[in-house]
């Protein structure tokens, strides 16, 4: 049986993280901008901007 050929996605050139792994950093960087969305949500109700009392 011949040799089969080598695949661009193996071998030594090539990273050993998983394509499909989230990385710690972005999950940090997810975090921080949810919470940050959320408090700015919560100022601006609590300013009046948004929420029962903006029309």
């Amino acid at each position: 049986m011949p040799d089969l050929p080598s695949h661009q996605d193996t071998g030594s050139g090539v990273s050993q993280t998983p394509i499909a792994g989230v990385s710690r950093r972005r999950k940090v960087l997810v975090a921080v901008v949810v919470v940050a969305l959320v408090v700015l949500v919560a100022v601006l109700h609590l300013t009046g901007v948004i929420g029962g009392e903006s029309h």
